[in-house]
């Protein structure tokens, strides 16, 4: 493995205040990614104290609530680290960037070889892309949302969408033929996200673009691409963690 270089990587960690709202921050949460970055065998890029960098692994996580994390290969590099005040880490899994920070790392000799521990990470930042990566919904368990609209007749309706994209950032949804409004612009401030996993999140969409899309059997459907308004910290982690399951879900049919 290299050692400490300003040039390991050129990509330099985010600003964890700017990216908070996208940090999971529960313990057991956080356990299952570290462990899952030990499964795969996935490098990591340390940045001691913001500086310089090397590329390590994780090797364990303890039942007594620490991460290690395999040591620099460089003595001088491997000095620096385990006196660092915390090491910023960053990788890839299942194409989704994950970064955390091990505050002041320790020096250690685990399975015989140098390495450091420190405790659990007290949040990581899960970031996809596009600004978020989308994921399709499954059609054997629907994912809708509820719309509330009043129109100028003053009467309220409730429209119940089918939602076929989500992402952290916004969804796509199945335009209904005539009980809504569906614009460029158009805002919805009460919505109801209905996921799987516990009551409906209240949710605020904007419409963003409209597009025409022929299914399998020929028959045309309008989609409307909608983004999250003013999405609270934590209905993106739950919005999150719903896609996580997803992927994971997706990855299991795969492999079976």
């Amino acid at each position: 493995m290299p050692a400490p270089s300003e040039t390991t990587t050129t990509q330099r960690p985010l600003d964890a205040d700017a990216f908070a709202r996208y940090a999971v921050r529960d313990p057991l949460e956080i356990a299952r990614l570290l462990k899952a970055l030990v499964e795969k065998r996935l490098l990591l890029t340390a940045f001691i104290d913001g500086g310089e960098s090397f590329i390590t692994l994780t090797l364990a996580v303890t039942d007594d609530g620490a991460v290690i994390v395999d040591a620099c290969p460089d003595e001088i590099g491997n000095a620096k680290a385990g006196s660092a005040a915390r090491l910023v880490c960053t990788t890839r899994l299942d194409n989704v960037k994950l970064q955390f920070a091990l505050e002041t790392p320790a020096r250690i000799d685990y399975a015989g070889r140098p390495a450091l521990r420190a405790a659990l990470p007290e949040s990581i930042i899960r970031l996809q892309r596009r600004e978020f990566y989308r994921l399709p919904t499954p059609q054997t368990e629907p994912l809708v949302c509820v719309i509330t609209h009043v129109p100028e007749n003053g009467r309220r309706q409730e429209v119940l969408v089918r939602i076929v994209d989500i992402s952290g950032g916004g969804l796509a949804v199945l335009v209904p033929p005539r009980e809504l409004p569906f614009e460029p612009g158009t805002e919805y401030s009460q919505c109801s996200l209905r996921l799987p996993d516990g009551n409906p999140l209240p949710v605020s969409l904007k419409v963003r673009n409209l597009f025409e899309v022929e299914k399998a059997n020929g028959v045309k459907v309008l989609r409307a691409g909608c983004e999250f308004m003013g999405l609270s910290n934590p209905a993106t982690a739950r919005i999150q963690r719903y896609m996580f399951k997803l992927e994971r879900d997706r990855r299991m049919r795969e492999e079976h």
